[in-house]
């Protein structure tokens, strides 16, 4: 891989791809079958479901390279694109477990291969998602909090932080994350500036929303509406619905300052579950 990726997820992408394999191969054969923080799903079931997602993002980028947006998995309709990462799960879970982690392990390399060949013209290209076409750019954070937060949910444990060397990359992400996933919320409001600090790592950046639409802020604002103040992995949890506000409030690690009312409309909206 090249020293100066394209964009610097890149480079965290293929540290919590090794991280994540070597968990798995790590797991017992009881293992397999405990319950995972996802709802519904084992250990053997979330990982055929990152290996759909692998597959399938790795074919999006290549035609979106081509000039070309496609569902994917050979589907012409999101049903059928569906119906199709289902298959592969069910695939994946009727593995051994050897094979079934050498399988996840040879589609995570394919889609880091496309994501490493991608140039400067290709990161504005669209691409389709199924909560709201995007871009090129956006796949390698998404990936990048698929394996990370996953790593996580395979303990289903709930008062474990979020321990990981790539916990500084997913902290710098939120700044452009949480616009995007507020706009395809499709939530009007609250309106305002909103300022969010962690520590461990420290961060601080600031959302704007007007009219119904979240943008990045550049800098920061004299007087934000409130500020949301937590630990870099009490942040990431939160906005990824895997920690509880009301909980993190009441114990003192998720402060609110400033409107209380807009901080909490605007938690109503981003802290949901990934």
């Amino acid at each position: 891989m090249n020293d100066t990726p394209l964009l610097p997820a890149i480079r965290w992408l293929a540290h919590e791809n090794a991280r994540f394999i070597a968990l798995l191969r790590a797991l017992s054969e009881t293992d397999w079958t405990k319950p995972t923080f996802c709802p519904g799903w084992n250990a053997a079931q979330l990982v055929g479901h990152m290996t759909g997602g692998a597959i399938s993002y790795a074919e999006r980028i290549q035609a979106a390279r081509r000039g070309e947006v496609i569902l994917s998995l050979g589907a012409g309709t999101p049903k059928e694109f569906q119906a199709a990462r289902e298959e592969i799960t069910r695939k994946s879970v009727a593995m051994s477990p050897p094979e079934r982690v050498d399988w996840i392990e040879k589609c995570q390399n394919a889609l880091q291969d496309e994501i490493e060949r991608l140039e400067p013209g290709d990161l504005d290209r669209k691409l389709w998602h199924r909560k709201g076409d995007t871009r090129v750019r956006t796949f390698p954070d998404q990936r990048l909090y698929e394996v990370a937060l996953h790593a996580w949910d395979l303990g289903n444990d709930l008062t474990s932080p979020l321990e990981t060397d790539s916990l500084g990359m997913l902290v710098e992400i939120l700044g452009t994350r949480l616009p995007l996933y507020f706009n395809r919320s499709g939530a009007t409001g609250p309106a305002g500036v909103f300022r969010f600090e962690t520590n461990k790592p420290h961060a601080t950046w600031e959302i704007s929303i007007a009219g119904g639409e979240a943008s990045a802020v550049e800098g920061l604002s004299a007087s934000p509406d409130a500020v949301l103040s937590a630990s870099g992995s009490d942040m990431v949890l939160l906005v990824s619905g895997r920690a509880d506000r009301a909980e993190k409030i009441a114990e003192g690690s998720l402060h609110i300052e400033g409107d209380a009312q807009k901080a909490a409309a605007l938690m109503d909206v981003l802290f949901q579950p990934f």
